[in-house]
């Protein structure tokens, strides 16, 4: 692939940007990050913080002119950089980093004469018709439930991004992601129910099913996850596109909890409890069922998922395990000490 030289990345400590700077690494690219930390870690990137061709900057990816000093001379800017579903409060956060963060980057693109790949969300799509194409009608719940603020948020940056790219000739392309999992990701719901079904079963616990468990989804591993954003930026032809990046192995929550419960090795009834959707607060709204048309990124960037469900969910395990050896690990050192 001919990739660029060097990538900024914003989020870039955080679940994809993290997992995208090891395979860019790999590729012989030179990566900037640009993280606030606010919700990401040093033991993602720990593997390459001396890494010679990687820099980790901490600040607010909303400052544009510091993003500017800092991703000049960039080919190429992968925007990262968000808050999540805002399911309980939170939700000015999430408009406001995200319409923010996504204008600064797209600002620094223009400027710098860079590709930028910005990560937008299957969330846009809401309740619409699936299989969910890229031209399909969007069909969002209303203003007063907030957990829409995350997909209105990320409309917006999309519409913001094609006007400055028609008027100021932003070469942006626009990737939907669909239900990215896998290691590295965080432990809670921020990162949708992978995580956090994991780590309530390794805690003893069970895992929390909201509504009835019959919604339906694509889950992405990580891995597939950042081809699509490699194949992109060795694609800046692509430009002024939006392109569906998820699986094709459409699974129910429940399943979904049940092959968490086999990868673990655990047998016998399911260990989940039922969590109405009213309990979540602010009015949430589910989406019934999200399943990605990826027939646009077969063609345009020969991008197929290629990781099934079964060998995402033991990688996964593995690294939620590695992690829970380490911190007991370090706390039998400090005991000693």
């Amino acid at each position: 692939m001919n990739l660029p030289t060097t990538v900024g990345v914003t989020g870039g400590a955080g679940f994809v940007g993290a997992n995208l700077t090891e395979r860019l690494l790999a590729e012989g690219c030179r990566v900037i990050a640009v993280d606030d930390m606010s919700a990401a870690s040093l033991r993602n990137v720990a593997d390459f913080l001396d890494h010679p061709r990687y820099e980790l900057h901490q600040f607010d990816a909303r400052d544009a002119r510091k993003l500017r000093r800092t991703f000049t001379g960039c080919d190429s800017v992968v925007a990262l950089a968000a808050k999540k579903i805002p399911r309980y409060g939170g939700a000015l956060g999430t408009l406001t980093v995200n319409t923010e963060s996504a204008h600064a980057a797209f600002e620094v693109g223009m400027a710098i004469g860079a590709h930028v790949v910005f990560a937008s969300t299957s969330d846009v799509y809401g309740n619409a018709v699936p299989p969910f194409n890229e031209d399909d009608a969007i069909i969002l719940g209303p203003s007063t439930t907030r957990r829409w603020a995350y997909a209105v948020s990320k409309l917006y940056d999309e519409h913001l991004a094609l006007a400055l790219a028609e008027d100021h000739k932003l070469q942006v392309t626009i990737l939907r992601l669909f239900n990215s999992y896998g290691p590295r990701a965080h432990p809670s719901w921020w990162a949708g129910p992978t995580s956090p079904f994991i780590e309530n079963l390794l805690d003893g616990g069970m895992m929390e099913i909201h509504g009835d468990g019959r919604q339906v989804r694509t889950f992405t591993f990580v891995g597939d996850t950042v081809d699509g954003f490699v194949r992109t930026l060795a694609r800046p032809e692509t430009a002024g596109e939006i392109i569906n990046i998820g699986g094709d192995e459409p699974v129910s929550i429940m399943k979904l909890a049940e092959k968490t419960q086999t990868a673990l090795g655990m047998t016998g009834p399911l260990r989940a409890k039922m969590l109405p959707v009213e309990r979540i607060g602010g009015k949430y709204q589910d989406v019934r069922i999200r399943i990605p048309d990826v027939e646009k990124a077969a063609r345009l960037l020969d991008f197929r998922a290629t990781v099934g469900l079964d060998d995402g969910l033991a990688a996964t395990v593995a690294w939620h395990q590695m992690l829970r050896a380490e911190r007991e690990a370090d706390a039998q050192v400090a005991g000693v000490a």
